[in-house]
């Protein structure tokens, strides 16, 4: 069964997409309401006009934020007040930041007719929560790690 089923059968086509030309803080703003939605898209991809440049996951946000957060000395300030100060410095510093700079350019590809074994191999390999579907040069959609977990879990429960 897990044999039968392709990378097309859990594309998510609504994923979530943003101009290489947006700034972190627009790409936290989508991907906040996709969270907030209940969608279950973790990433954006990342577009000029239609050409797919690359990715950027939740979690590449808060590496970003993080690495600017220990940059400005944030976790050596003591008092409230500085801490304030310190912190939105660091929202300005990210807010200038524009998603190419921090976007994965080298994002995992699935071609839609893979099967899961092979999804599942891409997602391991690769290490990441989302790999982007591709046929050619048009994009379907994403998959996020949660859609193969489901599959597998589904297939190792029916077989109990």
């Amino acid at each position: 069964m897990l044999r039968r089923k392709r990378a097309w059968d859990m594309v998510r086509e609504d994923y979530v997409r943003v101009r290489n030309d947006d700034s972190l803080v627009e790409v936290m703003r989508k991907l906040l309401e996709c969270v907030r939605s209940g969608n279950g898209c973790l990433c954006a991809l990342v577009f000029d006009g239609c050409n797919l440049l690359g990715a950027v996951s939740i979690w590449d946000t808060i590496r970003f934020m993080q690495a600017i957060l220990k940059q400005s000395g944030l976790e050596k300030e003591e008092g409230e007040g500085g801490f304030e100060e310190l912190f939105h410095l660091a929202c300005k510093l990210g807010a200038a930041t524009r998603v190419t700079e921090i976007m994965d350019s080298e994002y995992t590809v699935l071609a839609p007719d893979m099967s899961i074994p092979a999804v599942m191999d891409k997602f391991v390999k690769k290490g990441r929560s989302y790999a982007v579907v591709r046929e050619g040069a048009r994009t379907l959609g994403v998959i996020m790690i949660q859609d193969v977990f489901a599959e597998l879990a589904e297939a190792v429960r029916s077989r109990l």
